[in-house]
């Protein structure tokens, strides 16, 4: 494989996995899993925005447009977060860090990397149901998540919408926009309160160029989102909606879920139309789907918009994984 130089550095990109978070094990591993123009891609969007605004000295009220609307749609708190708010399935306290999931941004660096990611941005607080980022927007911040939920959902010409993810605590939302510069790709809706670091794009440049294992850990993330979404489109075409539903959920319990005594719940606040709709179901087939989950007892009820599963092991079976 041919080796990938990052010019803002003159170090190839394979010595920047090698001496990253991944170490060499899992540097092989990314080599195997990255396709090279994935990782090019990634390497040129960081490279031209790093040319323009490692210097400019940006900050949150000169970089992102309607700051004072962010103020009014939740608090805006300036300054360091020393220790983050604990996820609800965490064990962090005041002086103890949270436990982020595996497979999050958050839960994928190493503690000293991490922790200079929280500590820079803005701290925002968003209520239920707020739109904090908006489909063909040319806003380029991020959001870290620290607690809470978001909804990452499309609208076509018509103004059917449909929901693409879920985001939670540990995760990074809207890094694409930031490194391309593009108009946004999917509107971003919180599920419940949300507590976030709104980090703005030159902000987010300058901490890839001091940190060599976050810019690779970034890669990463973007590729198990590929791969995600190809899986979704993988799933249509091999199984029917029932079992796709059922893919969606044991993937999101796994990460997200909480252990309860009759069983798993997934917590977040979606309706049965939406989580049909991230298995690639229309919303007129979600009923019946949950009624051939319920009857093959994988489901128990989908109250006050939750879901209860019994058995997840039973679940993965129905769902065929």
């Amino acid at each position: 494989m041919p080796r990938r130089t990052h010019t803002g550095t003159d170090l190839p990109i394979d010595d920047l996995i090698d001496n990253s978070s991944f170490g060499t094990e899992g540097a092989r591993d990314l080599r195997e899993r990255t396709p090279d123009d994935v990782a090019d891609a990634i390497v040129d969007r960081v490279e031209r925005r790093a040319r323009t605004v490692l210097h400019r000295g940006d900050n949150v009220a000169a970089a992102v447009p309607g700051v004072a609307e962010l103020s009014a749609a939740g608090t805006v708190v300036t300054g360091s977060l020393a220790v983050a708010t604990a996820p609800r399935w965490g064990s962090g306290t005041a002086t103890q860090d949270p436990v982020w999931p595996g497979n999050s941004l958050l839960g994928r660096l190493r503690e000293i990397t991490r922790q200079e990611l929280i500590d820079i941005g803005t701290l925002v607080r968003y209520t239920a149901d707020r739109e904090v980022m908006e489909q063909d927007a040319k806003d380029t911040h991020v959001l870290l998540l620290l607690d809470g939920f978001v909804k990452v959902q499309v609208t076509d010409q018509r103004g059917n919408s449909a929901l693409l993810a879920v985001r939670g605590p540990g995760d990074l939302v809207g890094e694409m926009t930031a490194l391309d510069q593009e108009p946004r790709p999917a509107t971003v809706v919180t599920c419940g309160d949300v507590v976030a670091k709104l980090i703005t794009s030159g902000e987010l440049m300058s901490f890839l160029h001091r940190r060599n294992d976050m810019f690779v850990e970034l890669i990463g993330m973007i590729n198990d989102r590929l791969q995600w979404a190809n899986q979704r489109r993988r799933d249509f075409l091999s199984h029917p909606p029932a079992e796709r539903v059922a893919r969606v959920l044991a993937e999101l319990v796994q990460t997200y879920g909480r252990e309860e005594p009759h069983g798993w719940t997934l917590g977040i606040p979606l309706t049965k139309v939406e989580l049909a709709s991230i298995a690639g179901t229309k919303p007129r087939t979600a009923q019946k789907a949950f009624s051939d989950l319920r009857k093959a007892g994988v489901v128990v009820s989908h109250l006050r918009r939750d879901v209860l599963i019994p058995d997840l092991a039973a679940l993965r079976e129905f769902a065929g994984i």
